[in-house]
């Protein structure tokens, strides 16, 4: 589960996929239908915040997600089960963790976990770590970052 450790953020509310479950402290972003969905381990992710409470895929409301102001936000978050993370992780660009898919069942980790050995899709970047099995993490690319000189967001 990705829980802020510092810097600024504020809640924002978007649309629940009917899809896709969102869970409790996952990495989203958005599907194709501007709808609000774990993030997936592949090359179009580009997370928009933190979801805030569990999504089921009959739920009408709108999710809140946890959205970073400022560069540079931190946050704690578990590693996946594969191994554990060593001080040379710290610097390291990994992937989140899709192990068991995308449900809000306690099994899946729906992209609440970083995979320390995934470097394929970079998501966050490891600054701190905290133990074998819990780090401080930076979004490496965010829905709210302009590329300078195109006007487009990444």
């Amino acid at each position: 589960m990705f829980i802020r450790h510092a810097g600024k953020t504020k809640i924002l509310w978007f649309e629940g996929d009917t899809a896709r479950e969102v869970r409790n402290g996952s990495l989203v972003g958005f599907s194709d239908s501007a709808t609000v969905v774990p993030l997936r381990n592949d090359s179009t992710d580009v997370p928009i915040g933190v979801a805030r409470r569990n999504d089921t895929t009959t739920d009408s409301a709108d999710v809140p997600v946890e959205v970073p102001v400022e560069d540079w936000v931190e946050w704690e978050v578990d590693t996946d089960s594969d191994g554990g993370l060593v001080d040379s992780d710290i610097g390291q660009n990994v992937a989140i963790d899709t192990t068991g898919g995308a449900s809000v069942n306690a099994g899946d980790s729906a992209a609440t976990r970083i995979d320390r050995d995934d470097v394929t899709f970079p998501t966050v970047r490891i600054v701190d770590r905290l133990s074998a099995t819990r780090a401080i993490v930076v979004l490496v690319k965010r829905a709210s970052t302009l590329i300078p000189d195109t006007g487009s967001i990444t």
